[in-house]
């Protein structure tokens, strides 16, 4: 289904059911991922769609999140119409209503594909009562939490954006925002792999879920890190503020803000103290990630399509952390740092002949935490 495709559907006018509603939710995920479409469609069966749908819900929520023209208690209102209809199981069409019909008018006019995505709110949702319900509630249960916690922090990010910049304290204040946005899903992803397969048993489920919160934090996290010069072209900085302070800065915004005609050594001394600053959020995301892989080793090594999913992303993440290294990188260019095609397809191409050994992925693993050693 092309961009065309979804031309002609219309803006939520056309009403799918079945193979049509499937294959609609498996075209729009292609147009609203570059990143998670790979990993999703890796998987098969209950686990692919329970998966899928989830991403088409969160990713809907996010757009709420995100827009640039919503006032805050607008999106919060907004955010808590999407939850309603995950609050029982039989998914309330007058709920579905309800929250397509707050939607801005600039939605309907638009051709984006998140947009296209949100006004089929009405096509994505009712999918999921065709899964069982061991897949479905946890499904619901992530939608609602997420919701909740985009709300806090749009209205938090108003009242900071209302001076200037948005920012975060501490690191506690980040570790809650990522919780938010992707440690939840870490929590989904645990009941979601457990209700496929009986080899996860009680004991290796507790196990799993003392890490899934960090399997979401390790990508998030790599993210913020990944894309911080990015983000501060829009005033909003992830850095939270006391480790800024640690190394000099007054607040995370002044580490891009240096003044023009300084002599060399103030510049020197700028550009060191703010790749310490990255430093310290790299070292939190190679923390995260060294958990994640723990969490992907506790996936049985049988279930392949389970392990990928798991592998790719990680894989991605360390070696832009590599690419990155002690966070100076990220200052050097305009250009975001990024891994190429090439290595996206080396890590396609290695994992999936090495998905169930333990010790490759160990060996693999801490030989890019190596290079990064070796380059300081």
């Amino acid at each position: 289904m092309s961009k065309n495709i979804l031309d002609t559907l219309g803006m939520g006018e056309e009403v799918l059911d079945g193979k049509q509603a499937w294959r609609y939710a498996e075209e729009i995920l292609l147009l609203v991922s570059r990143t998670f479409a790979l990993n999703i469609n890796v998987l098969k069966g209950k686990l692919h769609k329970s998966i899928l749908l989830a991403y088409l819900y969160l990713r809907i929520a996010d757009t709420v999140e995100d827009d640039p023209d919503m006032k805050a208690s607008e999106k919060e209102a907004l955010l808590g119409l999407f939850a309603d209809i995950f609050r029982t199981p039989d998914l309330k069409e007058e709920a579905v209503a309800a929250f397509e019909a707050a939607f801005p008018e600039s939605w309907r006019k638009s051709d984006h594909p998140y947009m296209n995505l949100c006004l089929h709110t009405h096509v994505v949702v009712p999918l999921l009562k065709e899964l069982p319900e061991v897949y479905a509630a946890p499904v619901r249960d992530v939608t609602i939490e997420m919701c909740g916690g985009m709300a806090k922090f749009a209205l938090r990010q108003e009242a900071a954006l209302s001076s200037g910049w948005f920012t975060l304290e501490s690191v506690a204040d980040l570790d809650e925002y990522c919780y938010y946005v992707a440690g939840i899903v870490g929590k989904l992803l645990t009941n979601l792999f457990a209700a496929d397969t009986c080899l996860i048993s009680d004991a290796r489920k507790a196990e799993m879920q003392k890490l899934d919160v960090s399997f979401g934090l390790a990508l998030q996290v790599a993210n913020i890190v990944k894309d911080c010069m990015e983000d501060s072209t829009r005033r909003v900085c992830f850095v939270p503020e006391e480790i800024c302070r640690r190394h000099g800065f007054e607040h995370s915004y002044d580490m891009f803000s240096l003044p023009v005609g300084v002599a060399d050594e103030v510049r020197a001394d700028f550009d060191a103290r703010r790749a310490a600053v990255m430093g310290e959020l790299v070292a939190k995301a190679w923390r995260h990630l060294d958990d994640a892989i723990a969490y992907t080793k506790l996936v049985p090594n049988v279930k392949m399509r389970t392990r990928l999913f798991c592998l790719w992303p990680l894989f991605m993440a360390a070696e832009n952390m590599k690419l990155i290294g002690d966070g100076s990188s990220l200052f050097a260019s305009d250009k975001k740092v990024k891994i190429s095609r090439d290595t996206v397809k080396k890590i396609v191409k290695t994992t999936m002949r090495h998905f169930y050994s333990d010790k490759w992925i160990e060996r693999s693993y801490g030989k890019l935490k190596q290079e990064v050693k070796n380059t300081k």
